[in-house]
Formats: structure tokens, C-alpha cells, sequence
């Protein structure tokens, strides 16, 4: 209480119910992005390689799903915007069915991006090293390049992050604005 003024209870209580989606949708989207790792490279079989204690493909998987849970924790604000706003208005079925079509648009929107610039992002690093094959040395377990390659996707991501943060808060349906003239 400050200047005699309460704490608005029900925008806490949103708050929090906001925060209980935040993590919910963090641990499946990062289980789901990691299922989606181990589909699209399943030539290198990782799970059979992590169940027998390979630390280099646990150490380039590890940076993979970091990078991508970074990029993609982005998806969340949003949704927790709209879901926030969402109980602080009278509840309606309609505008319920918009703020889960809005999250789940954002979610793919943002997941796909996600995904797919952190795969492209390996690519195109390797691709660059040349004479440094990561992929080969890293089935062969040599921990440095591993150790090297999550650096280089962790990097990549510290500098990608801002621009998938400005679209994401883009993706917030706010009402609609315009410029104000003064004479």
C-alpha cells in the first residue's frame, strides 16, 4: 500500500494464473523442441549416443535446445499478455476463442522461426569453419569441438535474440493507435 492506494488484487491474481501458462508453455515448448531436434537429425541417432554417455552430442543437442528455448521463451510474453488481459475483462466465449487462436498462431509463428534459425544458423557455421568438420568430430566425441560449436549457436542466438524480441512484442494484438497532432 503506497500513497493510500491497494494493490489491485484481481490484476495479481491474472498475474499469476498468466505466470502458471508461462510454465506450462516453457516445458512443453522446450520438450517439443527438443523432439523436434532429435526427428530432424535422427541419422545421428542421439538418444542411443546421450544413453551411452557421448558428451559431445550432449554438449552440441544441449546448445541446440538452449538456443532455441532462448529464442523462443519470446513466445511466451505475449501469451501471457493476452492471456492477463484476457481475465482482467468480462469473460466472453468469443473473445476466449481469439486470445487461443492469437497464442497459437504466435506460437507456431515464433516456434518455426525459432527452430528453423538456430538450424540454419549450425548450418551456415559450419558450412563457414570449412576445413572443420563439427558434425564428424563431434559423432567422434571430441569434446572441443562440441565445447566450440555451442559456443559459436550460443553466440549466434545472444545476437539473433533482440530482433525475435521485437517481433514477438509486435505480435501483441494492442488496440489500435495513431499519432496525436498538436497545434
Amino acid at each position: 500500500m503506497t500513497n493510500g492506494s491497494l494493490i489491485d488484487l484481481s490484476a495479481v491474481v491474472a498475474g499469476l494464473l498468466a505466470y502458471a501458462v508461462a510454465i506450462l508453455l516453457s516445458t512443453l515448448l522446450v520438450f517439443l523442441v527438443y523432439r523436434l531436434n532429435t526427428w530432424v537429425t535422427t541419422r545421428i541417432e542421439e538418444e542411443r549416443l546421450l544413453l551411452q554417455g557421448h558428451r559431445s552430442i550432449a554438449i552440441a543437442l544441449g546448445a541446440m535446445l538452449l538456443s532455441q528455448a532462448w529464442l523462443l521463451r519470446h513466445a511466451v510474453f505475449p501469451i501471457m499478455v493476452m492471456v492477463r488481459g484476457l481475465i482482467l475483462q468480462p469473460p466472453s466465449l468469443g473473445r476466449t476463442l481469439v486470445v487461443v487462436g492469437q497464442s497459437l498462431l504466435i506460437l507456431v509463428v515464433l516456434g518455426l522461426l525459432s527452430f528453423a534459425s538456430v538450424a540454419l544458423a549450425a548450418w551456415l557455421f559450419t558450412k563457414l569453419t570449412g576445413a572443420l568438420r563439427e558434425h564428424e568430430e563431434i559423432l567422434k566425441d571430441n569434446v572441443a569441438v562440441a565445447i566450440f560449436f555451442a559456443f559459436a549457436l550460443l553466440a549466434i542466438t545472444a545476437i539473433l535474440n533482440e530482433g525475435v524480441e521485437d517481433l514477438s512484442r509486435s505480435l501483441i494484438p494492442y488496440g489500435r493507435t495513431g499519432i496525436l497532432h498538436l497545434r
